[in-house]
């Protein structure tokens, strides 16, 4: 069964571990140190995947998996799926619903960080127009792509967060610095869009239709999404 502390997805973990490496050279590097609190998230983000906040509890119906499909879908996403559906002999789920701590709460806490910085003293005026269009236009593709997988939870692709690439550089205005692009513009629309997305998602769940024992907001099925634009935002704002 899944627990508050899920157990981590070993190569995908070790790949992305490895992935930060050479990282480390390119943000903490002369010039490029402003970036070294980017890092330190990103990292966070990775060593505390394994964490579950719990918020609340729903009935959610069972989906009617055969036993080979039940252990074909719990080994592709990583989860016990069979063991979940013959938990007890009811047929629906009593849900848990849980933030990941670094899919959902670490990055939403990072982007309040990064707009707040803005508009202060001597520094740059936040571009809130463009913001605002690029997370609304994420947490709709977010939506529009995601899908509620039955005794998994809520899968988003991990590709969906690309998009937020060419959207913040087209809608950055002219004289905003790649850096702050990279944070303002690409990070903090693809973060909260991917987490407005799923929340939207899980709202308007068709609880008698499909369901699952947990749904992890940020965790199972989309934190890898979030976090490989996480990255991507990283290495592109050091890379000025």
């Amino acid at each position: 069964m899944r627990k508050i502390v899920n157990k981590p997805q070993a190569k995908p973990l070790v790949f992305y571990g490895l992935l930060l490496i050479p990282t480390v050279f390119l943000c903490c590097a002369e010039g490029f140190g402003k970036n070294t609190g980017f890092f330190i998230v990103v990292l966070a983000m990775l060593l505390t995947s394994i964490i579950e906040i719990p918020i609340q509890t729903v009935r959610t119906r069972k989906p009617e998996y055969s036993e080979r499909e039940a252990r074909c879908i719990g080994e592709l996403y990583g989860v016990p799926v069979a063991e979940e559906l013959h938990a007890d002999a009811e047929k629906r789920y009593k849900t848990h619903i849980t933030l990941n701590l670094g899919g959902f709460v670490i990055p939403l806490l990072f982007s309040i960080y990064l707009l707040l910085s803005f508009n202060q003293p001597g520094g740059e005026p936040l571009p809130l127009l463009e913001v605002t269009m690029a997370t609304i236009l994420m947490t709709l593709i977010v939506y529009m792509v995601s899908e509620v997988k039955g005794g998994v939870g809520i899968v988003v692709p991990n590709y969906v967060g690309l998009f937020a690439i060419p959207l913040g550089l087209i809608l950055a205005p002219a004289e905003l610095p790649l850096g702050v692009v990279a944070g303002v513009l690409i990070f903090v629309p693809a973060a909260v869009g991917i987490l407005l997305g799923m929340l939207i998602a899980l709202v308007t769940l068709p609880r008698e239709e499909v369901g699952s024992a947990f749904f992890n907001l940020g965790g199972i099925g989309s934190f890898y999404t979030i976090y490989l634009i996480s990255f991507l935002a990283l290495i592109l704002g050091s890379v000025v």
